[in-house]
């Protein structure tokens, strides 16, 4: 238990302490200063200054300025353009008086009409005036200024007998640096209470000619010139004076007196403080030389010992408060003497000494506690040891960590709101608001943020068991959100391995259907007219027609194996490119020009687009070649008789575009991505020469040189786009 010496000891040194803040704070001000070295009698005296200047001492001349005035071509400039143009001026007038017009017609008011009809034509005359002669901006200027200025100057003859009342409480004599012309009032010779001199040595008094009071324009034609205040239009007027001012000891006035008298009892609450500080110091010093061992004797209590970690920061917190809580008051009062009641001034000063010697006194008790390793066993068990652990727990996915701390704080300020509602039932004029706007919303946060959790939970679980489920959805961007998308794509990955799985059984089944009908077809035929042509008794003619049959199926058959070895290597990627820089135009019109017979005979109606400049592509140009051949032969073979076909190569984004559109005279189907399947065709019954690998080998070579394919079908309308990088 500490001794009633210790306590007095940390007392005095907490006096010490603060009469060292007050004296090194405020030495300057009060020890070599007076009342009139302070901000106040400053602040008091530059009032003065500003409230009899303008008015008596330096009063701007208005005739003169008035003569003065000028008005310079840009302000005519600015005048006349500060509403738009001549023409945007009267249709804003027009405008503005059309829509009243109206309204007087349909209340028959012809009075009224005709009042508006020659107001509005009086101020569209007035804009055409302005833009028609300077002449009339000039004078329209000129006499706005004119206008303020007089106004100013009748606000300041107003303004003469208030400021004779205020100077009255001084004595000047001073002259004009500039003019020559002498000031005086009142006998500066008297007893004086401030006395201040101005010369060239210490410096001139400088008046303001304009007061800010009376300086604001308020008028339409000059605020087209950004003219809001006089000193944009007559410039910072003001004139220096040497001489004397006084405040005449018989003539102090209230403000002045109540001033001095602030200033003097704070000096000497100063000198008191300052006086305590030193014999606190003496005191302080006499009890640790004589009873050392006494006070220097600061164990901690066991009451205080009992409290746990958090309960002793939290004491030392309320004391520090306390201490900042009196500090603060007392030295502002002191810095703008704004104490009065001296008693008051006395407990907030107690008020510091306890709050500071408690605190001092809390910190040497925890400092001997951290060198006893008694603090680290309260460290260990205290509760924010533990709350921090956990809270390390709940941040491990910090997006969830946040969400939990913001719902629980709302929680919290709701029952805090709530509790302050009970006590103050007018803050339900508060709180009802906050309760539906964030109380309800976060209760339905943390509600959906369960059932997300149950949603998860359950298809997990199902999940698990092996059974199919479906999309598990939750919007948002949470935690919750997220874990559900990575389900559904866990999920989606199996429904897909399971679908391409069966639609690779189906593939291989339709391709060795498609390749042994494709293939055995011309072979059938080449079976059938070679045993035809070993008849003896066949005439040449027709001999030379099986033969020729034999040819056409021998080459079918050829065109389809090639096709069908090109696509496997291109799919094992064995393809080799030779690319080159190709002109992708020239070699469009060359694959036209190739299939120029068949479009002939087709009787169908191609319309062809080329760019106006050529268009190169770093491409080989055979395989490239082949992709147009494909796409165009595709055209001519599968498009309905008698319709368009539409060939374009165009630039679009910096890559060159071959687009081909036709109408198909079979049925696509809605699956766009099976016409790139091998062996596929838009005529399911197989009756054109086509082997269906044309647009797996054009979309297999548009792949190799990065290019991209794509495919649009709307209805029978058929749309194939090739793009590549162009150089």
């Amino acid at each position: 238990m500490m001794k009633k010496m210790t306590w007095l000891f940390f007392a005095l040194i907490s006096i010490v302490l603060i009469s060292l803040s007050i004296f090194t704070s405020f030495a300057p001000k009060y020890v070599s200063g007076s009342y009139y070295d302070s901000e106040n009698f400053y602040w008091f005296f530059e009032d003065k200054i500003r409230e009899i200047g303008p008015v008596i001492l330096s009063r701007l001349d208005v005739d003169k300025e008035i003569e003065n005035l000028q008005v310079e071509p840009f302000e005519v400039e600015e005048y006349l353009n500060f509403n738009g143009s001549q023409m945007n001026q009267i249709q804003s007038i027009q405008d503005q008086y059309q829509e009243m017009i109206n309204d007087a017609e349909v209340n028959d008011n012809a009075v009224l009409k005709e009042e508006m009809v020659k107001e509005r034509d009086t101020k569209i005359a007035d804009i055409r005036a302005n833009f028609a002669d300077d002449k009339t901006v000039r004078e329209k200027i000129l006499s706005a200024k004119k206008e303020v200025l007089r106004k100013y100057d009748a606000k300041i003859s107003n303004a003469v007998a208030k400021a004779k009342v205020s100077q009255k409480s001084l004595a000047y004599d001073l002259t004009n640096v500039d003019t020559g012309e002498r000031y005086t009032f009142g006998d500066v010779n008297e007893d004086a209470a401030y006395r201040g001199g101005f010369s060239n040595n210490n410096g001139y008094l400088t008046v303001s000619s304009l007061d800010q009071d009376f300086s604001e324009v308020k008028n339409s034609e000059l605020q087209a010139l950004s003219i809001y205040n006089l000193n944009e239009l007559v410039g910072d007027e003001s004139s220096q004076f040497t001489g004397e001012i006084i405040i005449p000891k018989s003539k102090m006035i209230n403000e002045h007196l109540q001033g001095f008298r602030q200033y003097e009892q704070n000096k000497s609450l100063f000198t008191v403080s300052w006086i305590l500080g030193l014999l606190s110091a003496a005191v302080a010093y006499w009890l640790y030389t004589t009873r050392r061992d006494e006070i220097l004797l600061v164990s901690t209590p066991q009451w205080v010992k009992k409290l746990n970690f958090e309960g002793r920061i939290v004491s030392i917190l309320v004391t520090s408060v306390g201490l900042l809580n009196t500090y603060f008051p007392l030295t502002q009062g002191m810095r703008y003497d704004h104490f009065e009641n001296s008693v008051n001034t006395l407990f907030l000063y107690l008020f510091l000494v306890a709050f500071l010697t408690l605190t001092i006194v809390q910190l040497i008790w925890l400092f001997n506690d951290a060198k006893n390793n008694s603090l680290k066993e309260l460290w260990e068990t205290s509760r924010i040891k533990r709350i921090n652990l956990k809270m390390h727990d709940v941040f491990l996915k910090r997006s969830l960590g946040k969400q939990f701390v913001m719902l629980l704080f709302i929680v919290f300020l709701s029952g805090l709101g709530l509790g302050g509602v009970v006590m103050q039932p007018i803050l339900i004029l508060v709180y009802a608001p906050l309760f539906v706007l964030v109380s309800l919303p976060t209760l339905y946060l943390l509600l959906k943020r369960v059932a997300d959790y149950n949603k998860l939970a359950i298809a997990t679980e199902q999940m698990a068991r092996g059974q199919i489920i479906g999309d598990v959805n939750i919007r948002g961007k949470t935690v919750f959100a997220e874990h559900a998308k990575h389900l559904n794509k866990l999920r989606e990955g199996v429904r897909v391995s399971q679908s391409e799985q069966a639609k690779s059984e189906r593939l291989k089944t339709e391709l060795i259907t498609n390749v042994s009908h494709d293939l055995r077809t011309p072979l059938t035929s080449i079976i059938t007219y070679t045993d035809l042509l070993k008849k003896p008794n066949l005439s040449e003619e027709e001999r030379m027609s099986y033969v020729d049959i034999l040819d056409r199926k021998s080459q079918r058959l050829k065109t389809l194996i090639e096709d069908l070895f090109e696509v496997s290597k291109m799919a094992s990627g064995n393809m080799q490119l030779n690319k080159q820089r190709v002109d992708l135009t020239q070699l469009m019109q060359q694959a036209l020009a190739e299939h120029e017979e068949d479009i002939q005979k087709s009787g169908l109606d191609f319309r062809i687009t080329t760019p106006e400049l050529k268009l190169f592509a770093y491409v080989d140009g055979q395989k490239w070649w082949r992709v147009l051949d494909n796409l165009i032969g595709n055209a001519i073979k599968y498009t309905m008789p008698g319709t368009r076909v539409y060939v374009a190569l165009i630039e679009e984004d910096g890559c060159a575009q071959f687009i081909v559109k036709n109408v198909t005279k079979y049925e696509l189907g809605d699956n766009i991505d099976e016409l790139f399947e091998r062996f596929k065709r838009s005529d399911t019954s197989r009756h054109t020469e086509g082997s269906g690998l044309g647009l797996a080998i054009a979309q297999s070579i548009v792949d190799l040189h990065g290019g991209s394919m794509r495919i649009d079908v709307d209805g029978d309308l058929f749309k194939a786009t090739v793009s590549i990088q162009i150089i």
